[in-house]
């Protein structure tokens, strides 16, 4: 599973800039910028987080893990 691909995949999907991202998410523009540019593995919540929000926007997870 390569996070950063589908972090950023999902970002450019819907259309959003990483801040808008972030704010969707709860968490700062800079750790988006971290997770696309594999900088910081995020933590099990986070993840979990990240893949409710993709499940809300009708992304399926499955599609994410083949990335």
């Amino acid at each position: 599973m390569d996070f950063p691909k589908q972090v950023r995949y999902v970002r450019k999907h819907l259309g959003l800039s990483q801040k808008q991202l972030a704010d969707a998410l709860n968490v700062s523009f800079a750790t988006i910028n971290r997770w696309e540019n594999a900088k910081v593995c995020p933590s099990n919540l986070a993840q979990k987080t990240f893949y409710e929000f993709c499940e809300s926007n009708f992304i399926d997870e499955e599609k994410l893990k083949r990335l």
